[in-house]
Protein backbone atom coordinates (compact mmCIF):
# COMPACT_ATOMS: atom_id res chain seq x y z
CA UNK A 1 0.00 0.00 0.00
CA UNK A 2 1.05 3.76 0.07
CA UNK A 3 1.73 3.92 3.21
CA UNK A 4 3.95 0.89 3.80
CA UNK A 5 5.98 1.81 0.63
CA UNK A 6 7.52 4.95 0.93
CA UNK A 7 9.23 4.63 -2.46
CA UNK A 8 6.13 4.57 -4.38
CA UNK A 9 4.70 7.62 -5.01
CA UNK A 10 8.26 8.28 -6.42
CA UNK A 11 8.16 5.14 -8.56
CA UNK A 12 4.45 6.73 -9.87
CA UNK A 13 6.63 10.05 -10.64
CA UNK A 14 9.12 9.02 -12.66
CA UNK A 15 6.47 6.36 -15.04
CA UNK A 16 4.97 7.65 -17.87
CA UNK A 17 1.05 7.79 -17.68
CA UNK A 18 -0.29 4.70 -19.72
CA UNK A 19 -2.65 6.91 -22.29
CA UNK A 20 -5.95 5.33 -22.07
CA UNK A 21 -7.75 5.37 -25.71
CA UNK A 22 -10.29 7.86 -26.54
CA UNK A 23 -12.91 4.79 -26.92
CA UNK A 24 -12.13 4.30 -23.51
CA UNK A 25 -12.02 7.39 -21.63
CA UNK A 26 -15.39 8.20 -23.82
CA UNK A 27 -17.20 5.32 -22.57
CA UNK A 28 -20.34 6.01 -22.06
CA UNK A 29 -21.57 6.01 -17.77
CA UNK A 30 -25.62 7.00 -18.05
CA UNK A 31 -27.68 5.49 -20.02
CA UNK A 32 -28.16 9.37 -21.87
CA UNK A 33 -24.52 8.99 -22.89
CA UNK A 34 -25.42 5.67 -24.98
CA UNK A 35 -25.25 7.24 -28.53
CA UNK A 36 -27.60 6.01 -31.11
CA UNK A 37 -30.07 3.69 -28.90
CA UNK A 38 -32.59 5.81 -27.54
CA UNK A 39 -35.66 3.32 -28.09
CA UNK A 40 -33.62 0.53 -26.75
CA UNK A 41 -32.51 2.33 -23.30
CA UNK A 42 -36.25 3.90 -22.77
CA UNK A 43 -37.48 0.34 -22.80
CA UNK A 44 -34.53 -0.60 -20.16
CA UNK A 45 -35.20 2.70 -18.12
CA UNK A 46 -38.56 1.90 -17.72
CA UNK A 47 -38.57 -1.90 -17.21
CA UNK A 48 -36.90 -0.87 -14.06
CA UNK A 49 -38.88 2.04 -12.92
CA UNK A 50 -41.91 -0.30 -12.79
CA UNK A 51 -39.84 -3.33 -11.60
CA UNK A 52 -40.55 -5.32 -14.47
CA UNK A 53 -37.12 -6.75 -15.13
CA UNK A 54 -36.47 -9.69 -16.84
CA UNK A 55 -34.08 -12.52 -15.34
CA UNK A 56 -32.23 -13.38 -19.27
CA UNK A 57 -31.43 -10.26 -21.85
CA UNK A 58 -29.66 -10.77 -25.17
CA UNK A 59 -28.25 -7.61 -26.71
CA UNK A 60 -27.43 -8.14 -30.40
CA UNK A 61 -26.28 -5.79 -32.82
CA UNK A 62 -22.87 -4.78 -34.69
CA UNK A 63 -19.49 -4.53 -32.95
CA UNK A 64 -18.95 -1.12 -31.44
CA UNK A 65 -22.62 0.02 -30.92
CA UNK A 66 -22.60 -0.22 -27.16
CA UNK A 67 -23.86 -3.93 -26.46
CA UNK A 68 -21.42 -4.64 -23.42
CA UNK A 69 -21.24 -0.96 -22.19
CA UNK A 70 -25.43 -0.93 -21.66
CA UNK A 71 -24.82 -4.46 -19.89
CA UNK A 72 -22.51 -2.50 -17.45
CA UNK A 73 -24.67 0.45 -17.07
CA UNK A 74 -27.59 -2.13 -16.36
CA UNK A 75 -25.58 -3.78 -13.77
CA UNK A 76 -24.89 -0.54 -12.02
CA UNK A 77 -28.20 0.14 -12.38
CA UNK A 78 -29.55 -2.36 -10.71
CA UNK A 79 -27.46 -2.73 -7.82
CA UNK A 80 -26.98 0.82 -6.98
CA UNK A 81 -27.84 2.08 -3.38
CA UNK A 82 -30.21 3.95 -4.02
CA UNK A 83 -31.78 1.62 -7.03
CA UNK A 84 -32.57 0.05 -9.00
CA UNK A 85 -33.04 3.23 -10.37
CA UNK A 86 -32.93 4.23 -14.27
CA UNK A 87 -29.97 6.62 -13.15
CA UNK A 88 -27.30 5.45 -10.83
CA UNK A 89 -25.27 7.60 -8.62
CA UNK A 90 -21.82 6.46 -9.53
CA UNK A 91 -20.62 7.26 -6.27
CA UNK A 92 -21.93 4.11 -4.05
CA UNK A 93 -19.33 1.47 -3.46
CA UNK A 94 -21.34 -0.96 -6.20
CA UNK A 95 -21.20 1.76 -8.59
CA UNK A 96 -17.36 2.27 -8.03
CA UNK A 97 -16.27 -1.33 -8.25
CA UNK A 98 -19.05 -2.16 -11.50
CA UNK A 99 -17.55 0.70 -12.87
CA UNK A 100 -14.01 -0.14 -12.24
CA UNK A 101 -14.31 -3.67 -13.40
CA UNK A 102 -13.73 -5.50 -9.97
CA UNK A 103 -17.19 -6.57 -8.89
CA UNK A 104 -17.43 -9.46 -7.12
CA UNK A 105 -20.82 -9.85 -7.72
CA UNK A 106 -20.95 -8.67 -11.49
CA UNK A 107 -19.18 -11.74 -13.00
CA UNK A 108 -18.56 -10.52 -17.17
CA UNK A 109 -17.24 -13.81 -19.08
CA UNK A 110 -15.46 -13.72 -22.60
CA UNK A 111 -17.36 -16.35 -24.43
CA UNK A 112 -14.82 -17.24 -26.77
CA UNK A 113 -12.83 -18.22 -24.62
CA UNK A 114 -15.27 -19.82 -22.30
CA UNK A 115 -16.87 -22.28 -24.73
CA UNK A 116 -16.83 -25.67 -22.77
CA UNK A 117 -19.64 -27.01 -20.93
CA UNK A 118 -17.50 -27.36 -17.34
CA UNK A 119 -17.30 -23.18 -17.32
CA UNK A 120 -20.78 -23.63 -17.79
CA UNK A 121 -21.41 -25.91 -14.93
CA UNK A 122 -19.26 -23.82 -12.94
CA UNK A 123 -21.46 -20.85 -13.71
CA UNK A 124 -24.26 -22.90 -12.59
CA UNK A 125 -22.97 -23.88 -9.42
CA UNK A 126 -21.77 -20.51 -8.17
CA UNK A 127 -24.89 -18.55 -9.34
CA UNK A 128 -26.91 -20.82 -6.19
CA UNK A 129 -25.10 -18.16 -3.34
CA UNK A 130 -26.32 -15.21 -2.38
CA UNK A 131 -24.28 -12.22 -3.32
CA UNK A 132 -21.57 -10.55 -1.01
CA UNK A 133 -21.88 -6.95 -1.65
CA UNK A 134 -24.73 -6.07 -4.49
CA UNK A 135 -28.76 -6.49 -4.52
CA UNK A 136 -27.96 -8.97 -7.38
CA UNK A 137 -25.65 -11.10 -8.77
CA UNK A 138 -25.22 -10.61 -12.75
CA UNK A 139 -23.10 -12.64 -15.11
CA UNK A 140 -22.88 -10.63 -18.03
CA UNK A 141 -21.93 -13.48 -20.88
CA UNK A 142 -20.03 -11.59 -23.89
CA UNK A 143 -20.32 -13.19 -27.96
CA UNK A 144 -22.25 -15.86 -26.56
CA UNK A 145 -22.92 -17.14 -29.40
CA UNK A 146 -19.20 -18.97 -29.29
CA UNK A 147 -20.76 -21.21 -26.50
CA UNK A 148 -20.62 -25.05 -27.67
CA UNK A 149 -23.71 -26.60 -28.00
CA UNK A 150 -23.53 -28.45 -24.71
CA UNK A 151 -22.54 -25.56 -22.85
CA UNK A 152 -25.97 -23.99 -24.02
CA UNK A 153 -27.68 -26.91 -23.33
CA UNK A 154 -26.06 -27.23 -19.62
CA UNK A 155 -27.17 -23.40 -19.25
CA UNK A 156 -31.19 -24.02 -20.06
CA UNK A 157 -32.13 -24.99 -16.46
CA UNK A 158 -30.56 -22.50 -15.19
CA UNK A 159 -31.83 -19.54 -17.84
CA UNK A 160 -35.29 -20.68 -17.31
CA UNK A 161 -35.65 -20.68 -13.48
CA UNK A 162 -32.71 -19.23 -11.99
CA UNK A 163 -32.75 -17.92 -8.74
CA UNK A 164 -34.33 -14.46 -7.80
CA UNK A 165 -31.15 -12.92 -7.07
CA UNK A 166 -29.30 -13.72 -10.56
CA UNK A 167 -29.79 -11.86 -13.82
CA UNK A 168 -27.93 -12.76 -17.16
CA UNK A 169 -27.07 -10.73 -19.71
CA UNK A 170 -25.31 -11.77 -23.28
CA UNK A 171 -24.09 -9.57 -26.13
CA UNK A 172 -23.43 -11.13 -29.02
CA UNK A 173 -23.06 -10.22 -33.06
CA UNK A 174 -24.54 -13.01 -34.28
CA UNK A 175 -27.46 -13.68 -32.59
CA UNK A 176 -28.88 -16.10 -35.38
CA UNK A 177 -26.10 -18.36 -34.13
CA UNK A 178 -27.96 -18.81 -30.53
CA UNK A 179 -30.07 -22.06 -30.66
CA UNK A 180 -33.97 -21.36 -30.33
CA UNK A 181 -34.10 -22.87 -27.13
CA UNK A 182 -32.08 -20.08 -25.54
CA UNK A 183 -33.60 -17.17 -27.61
CA UNK A 184 -37.17 -18.00 -26.36
CA UNK A 185 -35.85 -17.56 -22.83
CA UNK A 186 -34.30 -14.43 -23.44
CA UNK A 187 -35.90 -10.75 -23.59
CA UNK A 188 -33.98 -9.39 -26.65
CA UNK A 189 -32.76 -5.83 -27.80
CA UNK A 190 -31.43 -5.36 -31.28
CA UNK A 191 -29.06 -2.31 -30.99
CA UNK A 192 -28.83 -0.53 -34.38
CA UNK A 193 -25.91 1.06 -36.50
CA UNK A 194 -25.14 4.97 -36.13
CA UNK A 195 -25.95 6.84 -39.15
CA UNK A 196 -22.90 8.44 -40.76
CA UNK A 197 -24.38 12.06 -38.94
CA UNK A 198 -24.50 10.53 -35.88
CA UNK A 199 -20.58 9.48 -35.97
CA UNK A 200 -20.00 12.80 -37.15
CA UNK A 201 -21.68 15.02 -34.23
CA UNK A 202 -20.31 12.55 -31.71
CA UNK A 203 -16.69 12.67 -32.95
CA UNK A 204 -16.96 16.32 -33.60
CA UNK A 205 -17.91 16.36 -30.23
CA UNK A 206 -15.06 14.45 -28.74
CA UNK A 207 -12.51 16.16 -30.70
CA UNK A 208 -13.57 19.27 -29.00
CA UNK A 209 -13.57 17.97 -25.87
CA UNK A 210 -10.04 16.98 -26.69
CA UNK A 211 -9.33 20.44 -27.66
CA UNK A 212 -7.85 19.99 -31.08
CA UNK A 213 -9.63 20.96 -34.34
CA UNK A 214 -10.23 18.87 -37.30
CA UNK A 215 -11.63 19.78 -40.68
CA UNK A 216 -15.10 19.00 -40.82
CA UNK A 217 -14.20 16.67 -44.42
CA UNK A 218 -11.93 14.62 -42.28
CA UNK A 219 -14.79 13.88 -39.56
CA UNK A 220 -17.23 12.55 -42.30
CA UNK A 221 -14.25 10.39 -43.27
CA UNK A 222 -14.17 8.98 -40.08
CA UNK A 223 -17.58 8.75 -39.69
CA UNK A 224 -18.36 6.84 -43.31
CA UNK A 225 -15.34 4.66 -42.76
CA UNK A 226 -16.42 3.48 -39.25
CA UNK A 227 -19.83 1.97 -40.95
CA UNK A 228 -22.19 2.90 -37.84
CA UNK A 229 -19.18 1.86 -34.74
CA UNK A 230 -18.57 4.25 -32.19
CA UNK A 231 -15.50 1.67 -31.33
CA UNK A 232 -14.14 1.87 -34.87
CA UNK A 233 -14.95 6.31 -35.46
CA UNK A 234 -13.16 6.78 -32.07
CA UNK A 235 -9.94 5.04 -32.67
CA UNK A 236 -9.96 6.17 -36.39
CA UNK A 237 -10.01 9.79 -34.62
CA UNK A 238 -7.38 8.13 -32.46
CA UNK A 239 -5.16 7.77 -35.33
CA UNK A 240 -5.78 11.26 -36.89
CA UNK A 241 -5.32 13.15 -33.56
CA UNK A 242 -1.89 11.13 -33.13
CA UNK A 243 -0.81 11.71 -36.45
CA UNK A 244 -1.45 15.60 -36.76
CA UNK A 245 0.09 16.55 -32.91
CA UNK A 246 3.32 14.67 -34.86
CA UNK A 247 3.29 16.90 -38.17
CA UNK A 248 3.06 20.56 -38.21
CA UNK A 249 0.32 21.84 -40.45
CA UNK A 250 -1.23 18.75 -41.63
CA UNK A 251 -3.48 18.97 -44.80
CA UNK A 252 -7.01 16.80 -44.89
CA UNK A 253 -5.45 15.08 -47.54
CA UNK A 254 -2.43 13.93 -45.47
CA UNK A 255 -4.34 12.93 -42.37
CA UNK A 256 -6.42 10.83 -44.78
CA UNK A 257 -3.85 9.14 -46.04
CA UNK A 258 -2.75 8.39 -42.58
CA UNK A 259 -5.95 6.55 -42.00
CA UNK A 260 -5.44 4.62 -45.39
CA UNK A 261 -8.91 6.08 -46.49
CA UNK A 262 -10.02 6.78 -49.57
CA UNK A 263 -11.09 10.62 -49.89
CA UNK A 264 -14.33 10.57 -50.89
CA UNK A 265 -13.19 13.22 -53.50
CA UNK A 266 -11.16 11.37 -55.40
CA UNK A 267 -13.92 9.06 -55.97
CA UNK A 268 -16.29 12.45 -57.52
CA UNK A 269 -13.30 13.05 -59.79
CA UNK A 270 -13.46 9.64 -60.96
CA UNK A 271 -16.79 10.16 -61.64
CA UNK A 272 -16.26 13.26 -63.22
CA UNK A 273 -13.95 11.57 -65.86
CA UNK A 274 -15.92 8.99 -66.46
CA UNK A 275 -19.19 11.25 -67.50
CA UNK A 276 -16.53 13.26 -69.71
CA UNK A 277 -15.75 9.70 -71.33
CA UNK A 278 -11.72 10.86 -70.39
CA UNK A 279 -9.71 7.38 -70.13
CA UNK A 280 -6.59 9.15 -69.68
CA UNK A 281 -7.75 10.84 -66.36
CA UNK A 282 -9.16 7.98 -65.37
CA UNK A 283 -5.78 5.81 -65.80
CA UNK A 284 -4.15 8.39 -64.60
CA UNK A 285 -6.42 8.24 -61.04
CA UNK A 286 -6.20 4.67 -60.76
CA UNK A 287 -2.29 4.77 -60.88
CA UNK A 288 -2.52 7.54 -58.11
CA UNK A 289 -4.81 5.77 -55.70
CA UNK A 290 -2.68 2.14 -56.57
CA UNK A 291 0.51 3.83 -55.56
CA UNK A 292 -1.30 5.33 -51.85
CA UNK A 293 -1.80 1.63 -51.24
CA UNK A 294 -5.66 1.43 -51.12
CA UNK A 295 -7.58 -1.49 -52.11
CA UNK A 296 -8.67 -1.39 -55.26
CA UNK A 297 -11.39 -3.77 -54.63
CA UNK A 298 -12.78 -1.33 -52.25
CA UNK A 299 -12.40 1.51 -54.44
CA UNK A 300 -14.64 -0.19 -57.09
CA UNK A 301 -17.09 -1.43 -54.47
CA UNK A 302 -17.12 2.69 -53.65
CA UNK A 303 -17.39 3.46 -57.65
CA UNK A 304 -20.67 1.39 -57.59
CA UNK A 305 -21.77 2.83 -54.23
CA UNK A 306 -21.88 6.48 -55.84
CA UNK A 307 -23.56 4.73 -59.12
CA UNK A 308 -26.17 3.89 -56.13
CA UNK A 309 -26.15 7.46 -54.82
CA UNK A 310 -26.70 8.70 -58.06
CA UNK A 311 -29.42 6.33 -58.91
CA UNK A 312 -31.20 7.70 -55.50
CA UNK A 313 -31.09 11.49 -56.56
CA UNK A 314 -32.27 10.51 -60.11
CA UNK A 315 -35.52 8.57 -58.71
CA UNK A 316 -36.90 10.65 -56.16
CA UNK A 317 -34.48 13.46 -55.21
CA UNK A 318 -36.46 14.86 -52.47
CA UNK A 319 -36.17 12.76 -49.61
CA UNK A 320 -32.28 11.89 -51.10
CA UNK A 321 -30.73 14.08 -48.15
CA UNK A 322 -32.28 11.43 -45.15
CA UNK A 323 -31.79 8.04 -47.33
CA UNK A 324 -28.15 9.03 -48.62
CA UNK A 325 -27.07 10.48 -45.14
CA UNK A 326 -24.25 12.76 -46.61
CA UNK A 327 -22.52 15.89 -46.37
CA UNK A 328 -24.77 19.29 -47.93
CA UNK A 329 -21.71 19.48 -50.07
CA UNK A 330 -21.50 15.93 -51.45
CA UNK A 331 -25.03 16.26 -52.02
CA UNK A 332 -24.72 19.23 -54.41
CA UNK A 333 -22.03 17.42 -56.53
CA UNK A 334 -24.43 14.07 -56.25
CA UNK A 335 -26.95 16.50 -57.90
CA UNK A 336 -24.84 17.86 -60.48
CA UNK A 337 -23.74 14.39 -61.57
CA UNK A 338 -27.22 13.24 -61.59
CA UNK A 339 -28.18 15.48 -63.87
CA UNK A 340 -25.92 14.28 -66.89
CA UNK A 341 -27.54 10.78 -66.32
CA UNK A 342 -30.84 9.13 -67.18
CA UNK A 343 -32.39 6.14 -64.67
CA UNK A 344 -31.45 3.62 -67.50
CA UNK A 345 -27.78 4.67 -67.61
CA UNK A 346 -26.76 4.25 -63.82
CA UNK A 347 -28.80 0.78 -63.87
CA UNK A 348 -26.40 -0.58 -66.62
CA UNK A 349 -23.27 1.11 -64.56
CA UNK A 350 -24.39 -0.26 -61.61
CA UNK A 351 -24.38 -3.79 -63.16
CA UNK A 352 -21.09 -3.13 -64.41
CA UNK A 353 -19.53 -1.62 -61.48
CA UNK A 354 -20.83 -4.43 -59.09
CA UNK A 355 -19.21 -6.92 -61.79
CA UNK A 356 -15.84 -5.04 -61.88
CA UNK A 357 -15.80 -5.38 -57.78
CA UNK A 358 -15.89 -8.54 -57.81
CA UNK A 359 -13.19 -9.89 -60.90
CA UNK A 360 -10.99 -7.06 -59.23
CA UNK A 361 -11.75 -8.70 -55.43
CA UNK A 362 -10.96 -12.31 -57.05
CA UNK A 363 -7.92 -11.01 -59.72
CA UNK A 364 -4.70 -11.77 -59.17
CA UNK A 365 -3.64 -8.58 -61.32
CA UNK A 366 -6.24 -6.09 -59.64
CA UNK A 367 -5.11 -2.93 -61.10
CA UNK A 368 -5.21 -4.15 -64.66
CA UNK A 369 -8.99 -5.87 -63.65
CA UNK A 370 -10.13 -2.42 -62.53
CA UNK A 371 -8.72 -0.50 -65.40
CA UNK A 372 -10.25 -2.35 -68.38
CA UNK A 373 -13.76 -2.37 -66.10
CA UNK A 374 -13.43 0.81 -66.23
CA UNK A 375 -12.26 1.16 -70.04
CA UNK A 376 -15.35 -0.74 -70.57
CA UNK A 377 -18.10 1.39 -68.89
CA UNK A 378 -16.73 4.49 -70.87
CA UNK A 379 -17.54 2.20 -74.34
CA UNK A 380 -21.29 1.81 -72.46
CA UNK A 381 -23.60 3.84 -74.73
CA UNK A 382 -26.39 6.14 -73.27
CA UNK A 383 -29.63 4.58 -73.65
CA UNK A 384 -32.47 6.43 -75.17
CA UNK A 385 -36.02 6.21 -73.77
CA UNK A 386 -38.07 3.79 -75.25
CA UNK A 387 -41.22 6.00 -75.28
CA UNK A 388 -39.11 8.78 -76.31
CA UNK A 389 -38.20 6.84 -79.36
CA UNK A 390 -41.43 6.10 -80.08
CA UNK A 391 -42.32 9.90 -80.55
CA UNK A 392 -39.36 10.76 -82.50
CA UNK A 393 -40.62 7.46 -84.76
CA UNK A 394 -44.03 8.97 -84.63
CA UNK A 395 -42.93 12.76 -86.00
CA UNK A 396 -40.26 11.67 -88.66
CA UNK A 397 -43.88 9.15 -90.47
CA UNK A 398 -45.81 12.01 -90.22
CA UNK A 399 -43.49 14.34 -91.78
CA UNK A 400 -42.29 12.01 -94.68
CA UNK A 401 -43.35 12.80 -98.07
CA UNK A 402 -45.37 10.41 -99.93
CA UNK A 403 -43.78 8.12 -101.88
CA UNK A 404 -41.05 8.47 -99.43
CA UNK A 405 -38.04 6.22 -98.54
CA UNK A 406 -39.81 2.83 -97.16
CA UNK A 407 -36.99 2.72 -93.73
CA UNK A 408 -39.34 5.49 -92.48
CA UNK A 409 -41.87 3.40 -90.16
CA UNK A 410 -45.42 3.94 -89.49
CA UNK A 411 -47.10 5.58 -87.00
CA UNK A 412 -48.12 3.30 -84.40
CA UNK A 413 -51.98 2.11 -84.99
CA UNK A 414 -51.71 2.88 -88.84
CA UNK A 415 -50.69 1.08 -92.13
CA UNK A 416 -47.71 1.83 -93.46
CA UNK A 417 -47.56 5.04 -96.23
CA UNK A 418 -48.59 4.65 -99.41
CA UNK A 419 -49.97 0.94 -98.34
CA UNK A 420 -52.89 -0.11 -100.73
CA UNK A 421 -56.24 -1.17 -99.46
CA UNK A 422 -57.30 -4.44 -99.28
CA UNK A 423 -60.86 -4.96 -101.41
Amino acid sequence: TEGSNPFRSAILEVLPMAYLVLARKYRPTLFADLVGQQPLIRTLRNAMRLGRVHHALLFAGARGVGKTTAARLFSRALNCEKGPTPEPCGTCQPCQQILAGSCADVLEIDGASNTGVDNVRELRESSRYLPSLCRTKITIIDEVHMLSTAAFNALLKVLEEPPPHVKFIFATTEAHKLPATILSRCQRFDFRRLSQRQLFEHVREVAQKEQVSVSDAVLSAVAREAQGSVRDALSLLDQVLSFGAAADGSTDAALLESLGVVDRELIFAMWDAILRRAAADLLQQVGQIEARGHDLAQVAALLAEHARDLAVLVADPAPAAEILDVSAGELEQLRQQAQKLSAVDLQRIFALLRQVAEDVGRSPMPRISLEMGLLRLLQLAPVADVESLLQKLDALAAGAPQGGSAAVMAPRGGPPPGAAARP
